[in-house]
């Protein structure tokens, strides 16, 4: 069997047999399999499934209770007995003639091969431009944070395939974006990417809120290991530093002692940052601290302007380098994950 097509449900009773019919017709000819794995549906959803399974290549993973789309796939995925898995939604947002094209870039040579809504070709129907907005600042935000991501022009695709075994040997930091997961944990190279038009759901309710968005998140920050919130205890400590090196020179005028105290600071924060925050990152100790130094320059010339002219009208030497240092995060975060400790 050397396709199966992994569908997780919950209160998809409306969508699953015309679902399962579309499969047949876009395999037909073609070896397949359809694993429905339903999460307690208390709508009938498994039922319908088994009576499908009468006539259908269909087989059915119950488990008891809404557990996650992502560990419904790996449920999947490990009850498949197809070594290529196409993982798709049930409510036709994901076109079902589309999955045997998905499938048959893996079987071809691509390690992934992902549905993409925003790639050349591909688009959606019926979301506000606020939606848009939304998941377009998402996607950006998966690129930032993780270089994985950066292969992909829809991370947050659920429509795809790759082999069971990647499937099967992953382990789900959040409950529905499945494809982060596989595209940090497996670390496939070689990626196809099939376009596709993302229209409203069939039949049935979405299940999208704010608990979603949340995880998203979560998510996010495990899969980029805490980096941002590392970056900015490095940050935090390099105030210090720089707080006490100011105090150290305390008799030295000002512009002088803020100097030395960027400095000693900045090379804490690139020692610091390298062994910690970036530690999964090759880069020579010499040359990442020059790059270090030229990414930062942007915060490093605001921390030192702003710092200036907030001393100069009577604020604190102190709260003015703060102040300073808070307006360079942002921007020195950004560069840092791009440019200095980019993985290529």
């Amino acid at each position: 069997m050397p396709i199966s097509v992994v569908v997780p449900t919950y209160n998809e009773a409306d969508n699953i047999k015309p679902l399962v019919e579309a499969l047949a017709r876009a395999f037909a000819g073609t070896p397949y399999e359809v694993v429905i794995v339903d999460d307690g549906s208390p709508d009938g959803t498994a039922e319908i499934a088994r009576e499908l399974a009468k006539e259908y290549p269909v087989r059915v993973v119950s488990r008891p209770r809404r557990l996650g789309l992502s560990s419904a796939v790996v449920d999947g995925a490990r009850a498949a007995s197809g070594d290529v898995v196409v993982v798709m939604d049930a409510d036709f947002q994901h076109p079902p003639e589309l999955a045997p094209a998905l499938a048959q870039a893996v079987l071809s040579g691509a390690e992934l091969a992902v549905g993409t809504r925003y790639g050349r070709g591909g688009g959606i129907e019926g979301w506000s431009p606020a939606r848009l907005l939304i998941s377009r600042g998402a996607a950006a935000l998966a690129k930032l944070l993780l270089p994985e991501a950066r292969l992909l022009s829809d991370p947050e695709s659920g429509f795809f395939a790759t082999r069971r075994a990647c499937l099967a040997s992953i382990k789900p930091t959040g409950l529905y974006k499945i494809l982060l997961d596989v595209a940090v944990q497996c670390r496939p190279s070689k990626i196809a990417e099939v376009p596709y038009v993302f229209r409203p759901r069939r039949a049935g309710r979405s299940k999208l809120g704010l608990v979603h968005v949340a995880d998203y998140l979560a998510q996010l920050m495990r899969l980029a290991g805490w980096r941002p919130f590392k970056f900015a205890a490095v940050g935090a400590s390099g105030i210090g530093v720089a707080e006490a090196v100011l105090y150290a020179l305390r008799d030295v005028a000002y512009p002088a002692a803020a100097l030395a105290a960027i400095e000693v600071s900045l090379t804490s924060n690139y020692a610091l940052n390298k062994t910690w925050t970036f530690r999964d990152r090759e880069m020579p100790w010499l040359k990442g601290w020059l790059k270090y130094h030229l990414a930062n320059f942007a915060g490093i010339a605001a921390n030192y302007a702003l710092s200036n002219a907030l001393v100069l009208a009577g604020t604190s030497r102190y709260l003015a380098y703060l102040l300073g240092v808070l307006a360079g995060f942002a921007a020195n975060y950004l560069l840092s994950e791009l440019y200095v400790f980019r993985r290529h």
